[in-house]
């Protein structure tokens, strides 16, 4: 049932690793990555976040 979701987190970790090793640019990153959701349709895309921001943008100070 999650083959798809495990095979879309290995090449996702995959490209990730290759865009900090300097193998791909952060924009071929990106494009690799919404083409492999494409292909992979894992079950769980809809809470992924695909522009590579994390969080929603609220900073949070000390108190």
């Amino acid at each position: 049932m999650f083959e798809k979701e495990v095979d879309y987190r290995l090449a996702k970790w995959l490209l990730l690793n290759m865009e900090k090793d300097g193998i791909i640019t952060a924009d071929e990153l990106r494009l690799a990555w919404i083409n492999i959701a494409g292909h992979y349709e894992p079950p769980f895309l809809e809470v992924e976040n695909l522009d590579g921001k994390i969080g929603d943008g609220v900073i949070v100070d000390a108190r």
